[in-house]
């Protein structure tokens, strides 16, 4: 694993790419554990540059599905919390399976599907939830999320600015909605090991909400615009370039025509370098079309739906590791990892399905398995070359 370089806010050309964090990205805004060694904290000024000896030749990302707090979620964190850790609420529980995966990886980054709101919180259909989710978040690993869903806009303008001042202030890259015009054009790019990664990311809906501004979040499946906004990273300097999409039919254990045929037209246009999408609340399969690898849905990382369906239970997540060419100077996948999960049920943790635990009852881990590794491989991932994840 590489010792991580700085992350940006949200960076922005190349010669500012890290200045700006902790001057805070511009906006108009409304009013644990010890950092690890390997993830040091944010910096004010960019890396220096790297001799050509020195460079890294490869790095790894982890992506996860949505990180969707119901109701019964927060009950269960506000639980946790009466233990007297100073917290009103505490998600670490929930969380704690993940940790591991997250510092196997050189930078980790979620899904953050509902806004940050005040108390009273509220679920389904406009969401909002506490910010200890993202200290917890954090504390186990990630390194940003995205912010574009369906419900991105279920608080207003003031949801929006909440969420990304809340991200902000746990030095977590977030991108996909936007606090002003001008931060909305700034590049979303990262920095992993000197490497410059882009995440382009999009929804598909708002759930027929108004955004404030066209700006304000990046909507649309459009594949020609999603390929542009690719180029456009790519110019503002990104070495790598990913997408991550807010697309899918809920509840179903396989892509639409539609969302397969974006997934495709991405990977073909030789912009992406790697292709991830979220929202069906299940996992789906995953897919290498020219040469790319597509992963059609992670499923849910925590979530507690009312639909009561097997499917929203379990989900997958993936690392991918980016190794650079010499001879053509471009960065490819060289690795796809991936690791099921179920989430118990009481109380509620992310459980992966590898190996026998004391998370979930063996026949439930032995079935869910089964299950999703179907699914995964229903286009053929593992001929591919997509790899089993298991932390020794």
């Amino acid at each position: 694993m590489h010792s991580r370089l700085p992350l940006a806010c949200r960076s922005l050309t190349v010669g500012v790419l890290l200045s700006a964090l902790l001057a805070g990205c511009s906006a108009s805004v409304e009013p644990d554990e010890a950092p690890r060694p390997s993830k040091p904290a944010l910096a004010s000024t960019p890396a220096p540059e790297s001799s050509a000896t020195s460079e890294p030749k490869e790095f790894s990302l982890m992506v996860t599905g949505d990180v969707l707090v119901h109701p019964p979620l927060l009950e269960q964190a506000r639980s946790a919390a009466k233990s007297g850790n100073g917290k009103d609420y505490d998600f670490s529980a929930l969380l704690a399976g993940l940790k591991p995966y997250a510092n196997d990886a050189d930078a980790a980054l979620c899904n953050l599907e509902t806004p940050i709101g005040t108390p009273p919180y509220s679920g389904y259909p406009r969401f909002t939830v506490p910010a200890q989710i993202l200290s917890d978040l954090k504390s186990i690993g990630y390194d940003g999320c995205t912010t574009a869903t369906n419900h991105t806009v279920d608080a207003g303008t003031s949801g929006v600015n909440r969420t990304l001042d809340a991200l902000e202030e746990q030095e977590l890259f977030a991108t996909g909605s936007y606090r002003s015009k001008k931060e909305a054009q700034e590049p979303p790019i990262i920095q992993i090991d000197g490497i410059k990664l882009g995440v382009i990311a999009s929804t598909f809906s708002l759930n027929g909400l108004p955004e404030a501004a066209d700006w304000q979040v990046d909507t649309g499946v459009d594949a020609q615009k999603l390929i542009q906004r690719g180029k456009s990273a790519r110019q503002d300097g990104a070495d790598v370039v990913v997408a991550a999409i807010h697309d899918g039919t809920e509840y179903s254990n396989r892509p639409t025509a539609q969302q397969r045929k974006l997934g495709r037209e991405l990977a073909e246009s030789g912009v992406f370098d790697f292709i991830y999408m979220h929202h069906t609340h299940s996992a789906l399969p995953i897919e290498k079309h020219d040469g790319t690898w597509i992963v059609y849905g992670l499923g849910n990382s925590v979530a507690k739906h009312a639909t009561k369906t097997i499917l929203n239970r379990e989900g997958i997540s993936v690392k991918a590791t980016f190794s650079h060419d010499e001879k053509s100077g471009d960065w490819k996948v060289s690795q796809l990892q991936w690791v099921p999960h179920m989430l118990s049920q009481s109380p509620v943790a992310w459980c992966q399905v590898f190996e026998a635990s004391a998370c979930l009852p063996e026949a439930d881990a032995k079935s869910s398995l089964a299950r999703t590794t179907a699914t995964v491989n229903a286009y053929g991932a593992f001929d591919d070359g997509l790899e089993d994840w298991k932390i020794e």
